[in-house]
């Protein structure tokens, strides 16, 4: 199963000096990760927005406890959305009998 998180730095209602030491802490606990160490957890992309603040991972993992030992890591400095989602080749399709059928039930 793939999955999108999108992860925000974590800086509302903390002082500029607060900003700056969690800053240099999660900077410090980064530094550390290896992709490697987590068994069974493909990342497809891991990209920052333009602001510096936050970015996406698109991974994929058969066992959502994965997901959940990735982004548990970084809960104390970041706010982080989990959606899954399906690549778009396997959604088209579905999208497309789904809007069959509620055409075809709409119908008197």
């Amino acid at each position: 199963m793939k999955y999108m998180l999108e992860y925000t730095v974590r800086t509302a209602g903390l002082s500029h000096d607060q900003n700056f030491a969690g800053s240099q802490s999660l900077l410090t606990a980064f530094s550390k990760w290896k992709p490697e160490e987590e068994k069974g957890l493909t990342i497809h992309a891991f990209v920052a927005n333009l602001a510096g603040r936050g970015g996406y991972v698109l991974v994929e993992a058969d066992d959502p406890k994965i997901i959940t030992t990735f982004v548990s890591k970084y809960n104390f400095w970041n706010d982080i959305t989990v959606v899954p989602v399906i690549d778009i080749g396997e959604s088209v399709p579905i999208n497309a009998s789904s809007l069959a059928w509620a055409q075809s039930a709409s119908r008197s």
